[in-house]
């Protein structure tokens, strides 16, 4: 693809205006090579910005943080970056209510510290020092506690997207009751900013645990283990279930790391009364003894990590009940493992014997739709080395709603601008 001409480039900074978030630099995503960066500062510039992309069929690669740049297909016919970093900023934190208001570029970071000053919780716990609010909703992105917090989806009130046309819609509210557009805001979330980027949010929060408490135990390969964990993932005050492999128990919690089986991680929140009553049963059925909250900050980072030089990270959502088949097919596979019972939730990663092993891929793919299929599910890859994706979809294999992400984006993003390629399909 040609270079970006100077007309594109002119016609690029007249849609900016004063808002000074052109740079001309090539930058390289994710295979990408990409002539230039576009950060507006302002909702306004951002619409104008996408409407300049479309009019003239220049690509963008959406961007916030940059914690999940690998995540997706290669991006194809894209010319530039479209990165929210700069439209940041909490707007409001209502402390009455429990809902907050925040711009996409913002990093959770400073987003949970002004929740946090306010005596609520940010429910949002993603990998990556600088995730962004938008691309935790872009991309659906959890972290251990969505056990105990839930799904973005279940958390966001209310939004403000601008479409691949450059117009700027606004779904939901501040409040539950409003839910005006509700079916476009989920929509948003975890397409990945190919059916509009999202510019600003209104947020469910959480109260403030009275007590946390964390707890490790070595959980043996007998049969009924799965089943126990997903018991433990049930408690009530359980808020991370997490089972870890030999392959990562060591780096996670040496004192509590099995020899043979699995480490079960698990954090309590809520009254103390009822952790206490919680944690007392973890005692009695598992052994469990005290961890260090440090755990969980490593799972987090566990979740969000490659593997091996050359290594493939994926993702499998499967029933729980059907567990104990999907970790051992994977096991046979040698893969690491990090399982959230409670969700059905298995990030396995497969580290391939060198830097150009496309049979190793060929074979970790075959053996994690298996994997899947056993459990009812689906999988994803969630990271990868660019030239394992080479005529592969990240996604996993089509299915009908890939028809139903067409027929979205040629509605909302006509010109196809937003992340070509990098979607379901190659959308």
């Amino acid at each position: 693809m040609k270079a970006l001409s100077q007309d594109d480039l002119d016609a690029l900074q007249t849609a900016l205006g004063d808002d000074a978030g052109l740079t001309r630099a090539p930058v390289e995503i994710a295979g990408a090579k990409l002539d230039a960066t576009l950060a507006p500062g302002a909702e306004d510039a951002l619409a104008r910005s996408i409407a300049a992309l479309a009019a003239r069929g220049i690509g963008a690669v959406v961007r916030g943080g940059g914690t999940r740049d690998a995540f997706g297909n290669p991006a194809q016919r894209a010319q530039v970056v479209l990165s929210t970093q700069r439209l940041s900023g909490v707007v409001e934190v209502d402390a009455e209510e429990g809902v907050a208001r925040a711009f996409a570029g913002t990093p959770l970071s400073e987003l949970r510290e002004a929740v946090d000053a306010a005596g609520w919780a940010l429910p949002f716990d993603p990998p990556g020092a600088r995730t962004t609010l938008g691309g935790t909703l872009a991309a659906a992105a959890i972290g251990p506690r969505h056990l105990g917090f839930g799904r973005p989806r279940d958390l966001v009130l209310g939004m403000d997207v601008v479409l691949g046309d450059g117009v700027h819609t606004r779904c939901g509210g501040r409040v539950v009751k409003n839910v005006t557009g509700y079916d476009l805001m989920k929509l948003q979330i975890g397409a990945h900013g190919s059916f509009g980027v999202i510019s600003a949010a209104w947020l469910r929060l959480r109260p403030r645990a009275e007590c946390e408490r964390v707890v490790a135990a070595a959980l043996d390969e007998t049969g009924d283990a799965m089943a126990r964990a997903v018991a433990a993932a049930r408690l009530p005050t359980a808020r991370v279930c997490a089972l870890v492999d030999l392959n990562f128990g060591f780096v996670v919690e040496s004192s509590h790391a099995p020899r043979t089986g699995w480490l079960l991680i698990v954090e309590m929140a809520g009254d103390e009364a009822a952790v206490a009553r919680d944690s007392d049963r973890l005692s009695a059925d598992f052994g469990a003894g005290d961890a260090t909250r440090g755990v969980i900050e490593r799972v987090r980072s566990l979740q969000g990590e490659n593997f091996g030089p050359a290594g493939l990270r994926f993702r499998l959502s499967v029933l729980p009940s059907r567990l104990d088949r999907v970790l051992r097919e994977l096991a046979v596979a040698g893969a690491a493992l990090l399982v959230y019972p409670g969700s059905g939730l298995v990030f396995a990663r497969i580290a391939l014997d060198n830097t150009a092993d496309g049979i190793g891929v060929e074979r970790a793919w075959l053996a994690m739709r298996s994997a899947a299929r056993a459990g009812s599910g689906h999988v994803v890859l969630e990271a990868a080395p660019e030239w394992a994706k080479v005529a592969r979809d990240v996604h996993g294999q089509a299915t009908d709603e890939w028809g139903l992400a067409r027929a979205l984006k040629a509605r909302f993003d006509p010109a196809g601008i937003l992340n070509p390629g990098r979607f379901v399909g190659g959308l």
